[in-house]
């Protein structure tokens, strides 16, 4: 009969006072744009192949604010990420575009700073 060894994953403690565990209860919330259906701590769970781990430590966290007597779930506040003005604008030259000829810039409208 062989003897099947269960490997136990180190943990550490962690001690947070009530308002760290806030802190770190809203920032798993932070819902992204543009549906609204996935929070930031989910799409970068996704993106770096740790969905499960990402589900367990908001279980974790979860369970540590109900203990603290912390709001969760539908009595927590919602935070989204949104633009909060217009982005900055410019006008940039494009490097790939050819260089007009002399009869190209006059019909474009360019005039020769001899001319002038």
């Amino acid at each position: 009969m062989s003897k099947i060894s269960i490997k136990k994953r180190k943990t550490y403690d962690l001690r947070l006072t009530k308002f760290e565990l806030l802190h770190l209860r809203d920032l798993f919330g932070v819902v992204l744009p543009p549906e609204g259906k996935k929070t930031l701590s989910q799409s970068l769970a996704e993106l770096e192949n740790r969905s499960m781990i990402e589900s367990m430590l908001w279980n974790k966290i979860s369970a540590a604010c109900e203990q603290a007597e912390l709001p969760v779930g539908q009595d927590a506040p919602d935070y989204v990420v949104a633009p909060a003005s217009p982005p900055p604008m410019a006008v940039f030259q494009l490097a790939n575009e050819p260089e007009l000829g002399e009869e190209e810039q006059e019909s474009a409208g360019f005039i020769k700073d001899s001319e002038e």
